[in-house]
């Protein structure tokens, strides 16, 4: 029987980068992976969505060309759209296992089930750990319509396995993934229907943010059903029910986006504790109820993105190889993107947990109008950044953004609130001129001047 000191189940980003730093930290590490290395994201999610919005952006540019002084048509192939996304996945899966073989990583692609506190079964061959870290990750869920069998029903993952072409999409869900779809879809001229359950889009978010997506939704000339339930399809059509009304939507193509449930295979004959949504309960050093074994990323429940199982990842690192973590995990620190056009990012509390939680704290916002950066990227239609901080010690205590590299943008605030940094401490420093970030130097500058003390 192979011994480790260390066996991971689970190739994702938290999987990978943590048998990574173990590996090269002197510890025997197996990481064993059922389908691809970089999971989800690398495969289905974050890297091959991110790489055909690239290819919406760029078309956006070419429908803006005269704005600016430019004549231009785009012509484009969705199977090379997407042939450079699998293509990005491959590469990444292919550097993934350069750096797992480099770091003395035991990679086996297989799948593995948890027979035991201390073994691992894996296609009739038996493995031994001293600790197990569960990095399985989450699938699309799913609900059961009546008669969806006869239309083309998809979740996320499957737009890199299957068709890709669409003149009509209708999406069930107004979340992250129906926005960054519907912007691609329609960006190439599709018809896109959204269906929401719920009194708006992104309805567990600050007013700005829905409002932000609201307009993108808009521009892209998006269909929105809201306070909308699905009651079954038949002859090319879904019925839905409104306020007690029942009526027909047709559409052929059917997109799954409500949330995700977490892949449970693999330990699912262990005793071992589960929420009530079934999803591994954790400590603070990320360990489940058996001691020796860990979970990280979206297993954990925990804030569904890959920067989440890094983190958790570190704090596991740290307290096999050291026995302790000088850090705990914090959802308030890790930011969140949108790619749509333009991005929508945020990090730290929301203005509704602010006000939930009946804290002493002010709003600055400042638009894209008054941004010179944005006037010269022709981007002032809509934009803005708003910044929450305390009233009385001026620490920075979230951020919501809806302007061009938000993604990219919302990253200084997620430092600042892992520093603890106020809003002095971001006027004091110096920003480019022009650029999106000096936002934050004129958010600060207006309030800091008003209240140094003389």
């Amino acid at each position: 029987m192979q011994k480790y000191d260390v066996i991971i189940i689970g190739g994702g980003p938290g999987g990978h980068s943590l048998a990574t730093i173990l590996g090269k930290n002197g510890k025997k590490v197996a990481l064993f992976e059922q389908e691809f290395l970089g999971g989800t994201c690398v495969n289905w999610g974050c890297i091959p969505t991110k790489t055909i919005l690239k290819s919406a952006k760029i078309k956006s540019y070419f429908d803006n060309a005269e704005k600016f002084g430019l004549n231009s048509v785009a012509k484009f192939n969705f199977k090379q759209i997407f042939q450079r996304a699998k293509n990005n996945s491959l590469k990444l899966q292919g550097s993934i296992l350069e750096t797992l073989k480099n770091s003395g990583v035991d990679f086996y692609n297989k799948k593995a089930k948890v027979t035991s506190n201390h073994t691992v079964l894996a296609e009739n061959e038996e493995f031994f750990f001293e600790k197990l870290v569960i990095a399985t990750g989450s699938k699309p869920r799913k609900i059961k319509i009546e008669g969806a069998e006869k239309a083309n029903l998809i979740t996320s993952d499957d737009f890199f396995k299957g068709k890709i072409e669409f003149d009509e999409l209708t999406i069930i869900g107004g979340g992250a993934i129906s926005l960054e779809f519907a912007v691609f879809y329609a960006s190439f001229g599709a018809k896109i229907t959204i269906i929401e359950g719920n009194d708006r889009v992104f309805a567990n978010f600050d007013n700005s943010i829905a409002e932000a997506a609201n307009f993108v939704l808009d521009r892209n000339k998006v269909k929105i059903f809201t306070k909308t339930k699905v009651k079954k399809y038949e002859n090319g059509q879904l019925l839905l029910e409104k306020e007690d009304e029942i009526f027909a939507h047709p559409t052929k193509n059917i997109l799954l986006a409500i949330g995700r449930q977490p892949q449970n295979e693999a330990f699912s004959g262990l005793k071992i504790d589960l929420d009530n949504r079934g999803f591994l309960k954790i400590n603070k050093f990320m360990q489940t109820s058996v001691p020796n074994i860990y979970a990280i990323g979206d297993i954990t429940g925990q804030m569904m993105l890959s920067s989440t199982a890094y983190k958790h990842g570190d704090i596991v690192a740290k307290h096999i190889l050291f026995g302790s973590s000088d850090e705990e995990f914090s959802a308030e620190l890790i930011p969140w993107a949108i790619y749509s056009i333009p991005e929508i990012a945020s990090v730290g509390k929301t203005e509704k947990q602010l006000l939930n939680l009946d804290v002493d704290f002010q709003k600055e916002k400042i638009f894209a109008k008054n941004l010179p950066r944005a006037h010269a990227n022709g981007e002032i239609e809509a934009g803005f950044i708003e910044l929450f901080f305390h009233s009385k010690t001026f620490e920075i205590l979230g951020c919501n953004i809806f302007l061009e590299e938000a993604s990219l943008l919302v990253n200084q605030i997620a430092l600042a609130l892992s520093q603890k940094l106020t809003i002095f401490d971001l006027q004091k420093m110096a920003y480019t001129h022009p650029s999106l970030s000096e936002a934050f130097y004129y958010l600060c500058r207006n309030i800091t001047f008003s209240n140094l003390k003389k």
